[in-house]
């Protein structure tokens, strides 16, 4: 009897702390949804394909949901993840978290999902681009791992891929270097044979490194640009040695920064000489008070003196 009256004790405890307890912060998801894909590769009993596409369309459905009720939806690339571990081939889960994922966003759980798929689908360069940009912008930049995922579709048999994309690689790897390394590897890559049909893209590159990021409306008559094509096209043709290019070009990264700094230092002055307007003005105002103040108490002195005489 008194080991029975411990229990209900205990049992009366504990109904009164789950009572009492407050609720966790509801995440707009059921986790319970997301098992490991080793488990459901068992329970699924040959079925992978078809259960990925269920996983997936529960996924959809729980972030369509998200957006109706204004919630936030942290789960996409989980539920890629676990699909696409089912079903390798999955081709939508892929391209759907690559486009839908921003760049720059924090939460590193579409990674292995874009990887997977640039393994996958070695062939298609918009996936590949997905996980290179990624790469790249991502919370933990890598661009030299971004560099060598894009790497392989500069000699591409296929003929659909831009140019800019084949030479994108280059861009990831210039980023990573210093001003002067990536512009003597720029000018480098201008001289090999197997640049040269990409000749045009270098310019700006050129541009890019040497601190001029403008968005440039008319090439023909922007004169940075075009000095920049002259010199690397007199390289390029022999006419101009590679030594001169490179140091006329830094110069012109010199001279960026001079104007950037003359830019401030005329800044600095006009707030220095809008600071000495306003103190001459207040110092004028002053004066004017003074003298005001000195004129009322001649005034009133006269008075007095009137006052008293008579």
């Amino acid at each position: 009897m008194r080991f029975l009256a411990v229990i209900i004790f205990a049992i009366a405890v504990i109904a009164a702390a789950f009572h009492f307890a407050k609720p966790l912060p509801g995440t707009n998801f059921d986790e319970s949804f997301l098992p490991k894909a080793s488990t459901v590769h068992y329970v699924a009993a040959g079925h992978d394909a078809s259960v990925a596409g269920l996983f997936w369309i529960k996924g959809l459905t729980e972030l369509g949901e998200s957006y109706l009720t204004g919630k936030e939806y942290a789960y996409l690339g989980h539920v890629a993840e676990l699909s696409t571990s089912l079903d390798s081939l999955f081709y939508t889960p892929y391209y759907f978290v690559g486009g839908v994922t921003p760049i720059d966003a924090p939460d590193t759980s579409d990674f292995s999902v874009l990887r997977r798929a640039s393994r996958v689908y070695p062939e298609n360069w918009r996936l590949s681009l997905y996980y290179a940009l990624r790469l790249a912008r991502g919370p933990y930049p890598n661009r030299t791992e971004a560099a060598n995922v894009m790497r392989k579709y500069f000699d591409s048999p296929d003929t659909t891929i831009p140019d800019h994309i084949r030479t994108i690689y280059r861009s990831f790897e210039l980023d990573s270097m210093q001003t002067e390394t990536a512009l003597e590897t720029v000018l480098n890559d201008v001289m090999q044979p197997r640049f040269k049909k990409f000749r045009a893209s270098f310019y700006s590159k050129i541009l890019k490194l040497l601190g001029h990021k403008g968005l440039i409306t008319d090439f023909d008559k922007d004169e940075t640009y075009q000095k920049v094509k002259m010199l690397v096209d007199g390289m390029a043709d022999g006419k101009i040695h590679p030594a001169i290019v490179y140091r006329e070009l830094l110069t012109m990264k010199k001279l960026q920064d001079e104007k950037l700094a003359e830019e401030a230092k005329a800044k600095e002055a006009a707030a220095d000489s809008t600071a000495v307007t306003d103190t001459t003005v207040a110092a004028d105002s002053t004066v004017v008070d003074s003298t005001a103040a000195m004129d009322t108490t001649a005034a009133a002195s006269k008075a007095d003196s009137t006052s008293a005489s008579n």
